[in-house]
């Protein structure tokens, strides 16, 4: 486990946000801003960019959660993480390509970075928060994090509280949820 630094995560977020960064530096800055977070939790484990043995898929970050005592006890085991550092919100069939990998990789849950948010509205479930109601019923369930989420993270038990809560609010709306 990696002390959590709030400045190494706001360094990530910088270089993620520089439009002066190719796409790629971009993308992979918001993916060491991930790495980092869940690196920091207690009793979790992180690999990167893993690809299916079919060459077909990849996770960005899967993460094996050994559930300690100050860590995501109410997260599964193993469990997913996307990072969708986009300009815009990311869309319903990017949100159903992630529930379809997290199902094709016999998870439970898997957790949508986007930087800007989906598209729909959460009340209504519309858009990408209908894929991720549907994705529920059929017992998948997907939180949502933006980088808003991120820059607010001053510690790992920060990260643990966000998790629980989202985790919860899924349930309790049927959907993802911000806020």
């Amino acid at each position: 486990m990696a002390n959590f630094d709030s400045s190494v995560l706001k360094s990530h977020l910088d270089r993620a946000n520089d439009p002066a960064n190719s796409t790629y530096v971009r993308g992979r800055a918001f993916e060491d801003a991930l790495e980092h977070v869940f690196a920091a939790v207690p009793g979790c484990d992180v690999q990167r960019n893993s690809l299916n043995r079919f060459i077909s898929e990849e996770v960005d970050i899967s993460v094996m959660n050994f559930r300690e005592e100050n860590g995501l006890r109410a997260l599964p085991e193993i469990f997913l993480v996307e990072c969708k550092n986009w300009s815009g919100p990311v869309d319903s069939a990017t949100v159903n390509e992630f529930a379809a990998k997290i199902r094709h990789r016999g998870c439970t849950l898997g957790i949508l970075v986007a930087a800007n948010g989906v598209t729909g509205n959460p009340h209504e479930q519309t858009a990408a928060y209908q894929s991720a109601a549907l994705a529920l019923v059929e017992r998948t369930r997907m939180l949502l994090l933006t980088t808003a989420d991120l820059s607010a993270i001053a510690c790992s038990r920060d990260v643990v509280g966000l998790l629980h809560r989202r985790l919860l609010d899924l349930v309790a709306a049927g959907t993802f949820t911000l806020g």
